[in-house]
C-alpha cells in the first residue's frame, strides 16, 4: 500500500500534538517511527489509521484519503497494533486472533478463508498458546497474540504501537525480523519504537518526530547520527558500524545535564 502523509496535524487538549508533518513510508518496507515520548508516535499511528480525524492536512492511502474510504474496507485493509490492547472477555488465545477475521466475515459469519487464525497464530510464533485462557498469558504471551490478531486481517498496511513491548530478546529480534519480511509480501509497516539499534537493525527507513514535527526521514545509515541522538534525545552516542551489517551501531554516552529533547531550529 502506498501512504502519503500532508502536512497533518491535530491538536489535543490544546496544544498541537502532531503539527504540519511531510512524510512518504516507502511502500512494502518497514519503517521506524521514533522519538522521545510525547513526541507524537502513537497519535500520527492513529492518524494514520483513520481512528482520528486531522485538523490540518491529510494521510492518502493509494491516493485516497483515509477517512474517504469505507470503514468495513479500511478495517480490511488496515491493522493497527496500539500499546494497550486487552480484553477482559473469557476467550482463549485462538478466538482472540480470530477477532480479526471479522472485516472480512460474510453477513452470515462465514470466513473465506479459515486458515488464516492458524497462519497468523504460526508466523507469530504463538501456535502453542492457541488453547490457553487469554487471561492467563504473561506480558510478552499477550503482545505475541496481539500481533498474531493483527495479521489474522491480510493487512495491506500493518501500524505497531512498540511491537516489542514485554518481549526478551530473543523474542525482539524474532519479532522485527518477521516483520520486516512481510514487505517481501508488499505489507507495508510503520512501527513505533524506542529502541533505536533494534530500529537500525531492522528498518529500512525512518521517521523522527520531535514535540509534534518530523526532524528528520531516511535510510537509519543516514538519519541516525551522534549529531541528530543528541539534539532530538538528549543524549550523547557514538554511531557505530555493526560488524556484521555494516548498519548503524549506537553506543550510549550519557544524557546530558538539564538538556530538554526536541526539534532543531
Amino acid at each position: 500500500m502506498d501512504v502519503r502523509i500532508e502536512r497533518l496535524g491535530v491538536r489535543l487538549g490544546g496544544r498541537w500534538v502532531v503539527d504540519g508533518v511531510v512524510a512518504t513510508p516507502p511502500s512494502g518496507a518497514l519503517t521506524g517511527l521514533l522519538g522521545p515520548n510525547g513526541a507524537g508516535k502513537t497519535t500520527l499511528l492513529r492518524l494514520v489509521a483513520g481512528l482520528l480525524a486531522p485538523e490540518a492536512g491529510a494521510v492518502l492511502l493509494d491516493e485516497r484519503a483515509v477517512h474517504d474510504v469505507e470503514r468495513r474496507e479500511r478495517a480490511r485493509r488496515i491493522a493497527l497494533l496500539e500499546q494497550d490492547s486487552s480484553s477482559a472477555l473469557p476467550l482463549t488465545v485462538r478466538e482472540v486472533v480470530a477477532l480479526g477475521r471479522i472485516p472480512h466475515r460474510s453477513a452470515w459469519g462465514a470466513d473465506p478463508d479459515p486458515g488464516a487464525v492458524d497462519v497468523a497464530l504460526a508466523s507469530a510464533s504463538a501456535t502453542h498458546l492457541a488453547d490457553r485462557p487469554w487471561a492467563q498469558l504473561s506480558g510478552g504471551e499477550r503482545q505475541r497474540v496481539h500481533v498474531a490478531r493483527a495479521l489474522a486481517q491480510q493487512p495491506a498496511l500493518l501500524l505497531l504501537d512498540e511491537p516489542t513491548n514485554h518481549l526478551d530478546i530473543a523474542a525482539q529480534l524474532s519479532m522485527l525480523d518477521f516483520v520486516h519480511r512481510l514487505g517481501a509480501d508488499g505489507t507495508t509497516t510503520i512501527a513505533a519504537l524506542h529502541d533505536l539499534n533494534l530500529a537500525a537493525t531492522f528498518c529500512d527507513h525512518v521517521l523522527v518526530l520531535a514535540q509534534g514535527r518530523l526532524v528528520a526521514a531516511g535510510p537509519p545509515t543516514d538519519v541516525l547520527t551522534a549529531d541528530l541522538i543528541h539534539e532530538v534525545w538528549g543524549v550523547q552516542a557514538d554511531v557505530l558500524t555493526h560488524p556484521r551489517t555494516g548498519r548503524p551501531l549506537i553506543a550510549w554516552g550519557r544524557a546530558t545535564p538539564d538538556r530538554r529533547p526536541g526539534p532543531r531550529g
